[in-house]
């Protein structure tokens, strides 16, 4: 077996191996999402850090808007 050989089958078996974790990867995610709960209302994040604001109802109307003529 030459150097050549050599090198070519070290970067098949790497390239074969990074393909295998990759595969294992995505389906140990996958697994692990399934496990997990559904997320409810309370579990949002943005609702976490954020209050959402309303305003008062007993706010005064606007005023109409004046005619220039």
């Amino acid at each position: 077996m030459s150097v050549i050989d050599l090198l070519i089958t070290i970067i098949i078996v790497t390239i074969l191996v990074t393909i295998a974790l990759g595969v294992a990867t995505y389906v140990a995610y996958k697994l692990r999402l399934a496990r997990q709960p559904a997320m409810t209302d309370e579990d949002l994040p943005a609702g976490r850090y954020f209050v959402v604001y309303e305003p008062p109802s007993d706010t005064p109307a606007l005023p109409e808007p004046v005619d220039a003529s």
